[in-house]
């Protein structure tokens, strides 16, 4: 089934379901997390036979029509504000939060009552608004580590088998953002044949430890003889380090000289000129370096474990061995950090 015939599917088997749900996308942190936390729901509600809809009106990448900003619809959408304040993320348990170290338990316990007060508000007005009981974002509890059978949408087999199929449903850049790709990606004049990669600074390195340059440059020499690399990175600092190291290299990006590292919460309150310029350099780059001969990433950030985990079992992880990465996929950014430290020790 190509690409257009599954997305039909989709719809056709999406709003067969008699019961529902509303995901709440670009809530509060970096588009491939909100991504993923999405390819989730939808994954749930496919097991449960729930028809899933998307409130995306003040989706943090999004400028004007959240989802439809940048990708072409692939469900019925829903516009009910009452979704910006009540409908958000699942919350870690009562005993993840006091195992906190990083904040005192008086300051979780209140965010924590604060939010279920939240919960109970947002499925009462669910109520009265759709006149039916309506699952939102907290109330999916999702569990990578199964077997998916979807017979309809040809899935049958685990995690990443069926994350792919459904990358393959919602990934499409509206005719828009894709003209803009085509003309960012014709600037850097690329050869048939080059390799990619990612190098992450920013607010990233407050959540784990950051391989250096060096690291890629290895890698990349030894999984490839191109001389042309694309790297993705939110740091022009880390590309000129490139350059300086490995001279040999043709490097390219689409990273501006000003840039010296991503942080969400900045991006997040950009205008809306700013931010649609960057949202669609950032795609292009996601572009570019799907179509790269070899890519390399960390297991540690989110736009490397989206490809790593859309190109399994063909893929080159930077800091995890190919037979872990299926069971470092599913980890949260902790445990992801903790294997790819392992795996950099090792080596």
């Amino acid at each position: 089934m190509n690409t257009n015939d599954l997305a039909t599917q989709y719809r056709l088997l999406n709003s067969s379901f008699r019961k529902t749900m509303v995901y709440h996308i670009g809530i509060d942190a970096g588009f491939f997390t909100e991504y993923t936390y999405m390819i989730h729901a939808m994954l749930y509600c496919l097991q449960h036979k729930i028809q899933f809809k998307l409130y995306s009106d003040d989706a943090n990448f999004g400028w004007e029509k959240g989802w439809e900003d940048c990708f072409a619809p692939f469900c019925e959408q829903v516009h009910e504000s009452f979704h910006h304040t009540y409908n958000t993320h699942r919350l870690p348990s009562w005993q993840a939060l006091m195992n906190d170290k990083k904040l005192p338990k008086t300051k979780l316990l209140k965010w924590k009552l604060k939010v279920t007060y939240k919960n109970i508000i947002g499925k009462i007005l669910s109520f009265f608004v759709y006149s039916k009981p309506v699952l939102l974002n907290f109330q999916i509890k999702f569990h990578p580590n199964q077997h998916f059978n979807i017979p309809e949408l040809e899935i049958d087999g685990d995690y990443l088998h069926a994350f792919r199929k459904l990358t393959e449903i919602t990934w499409k850049l509206n005719e828009t953002t894709a003209q803009e790709c085509r003309q960012l990606t014709d600037s850097l004049q690329l050869p048939p044949v080059y390799a990619g990669c990612q190098i992450r600074g920013g607010d990233k390195i407050t959540e784990t430890s950051l391989l250096p340059p060096e690291h890629y440059i290895q890698l990349i020499k030894e999984k490839t003889t191109a001389h042309d690399v694309f790297v993705l990175t939110d740091d022009y600092r880390l590309f000129r380090q490139l350059q300086t190291l490995a001279p040999d290299i043709h490097w390219h990006t689409l990273c501006s000289p000003d840039e010296q590292g991503y942080v969400n919460s900045s991006f997040t309150q950009t205008t809306k000129e700013l931010k649609q310029k960057q949202m669609a350099r950032f795609l292009s780059s996601i572009q570019i370096l799907m179509d790269a001969s070899v890519f390399i990433g960390s297991i540690t950030t989110g736009p490397s474990l989206f490809l790593l985990k859309k190109f399994y079992p063909d893929i080159n992880p930077a800091d995890c061995s190919l037979q872990d990465f299926p069971h470092a996929s599913t980890l949260p950014i902790p445990g992801r950090g903790q294997v790819a430290t392992d795996y950099i020790r090792r080596h």
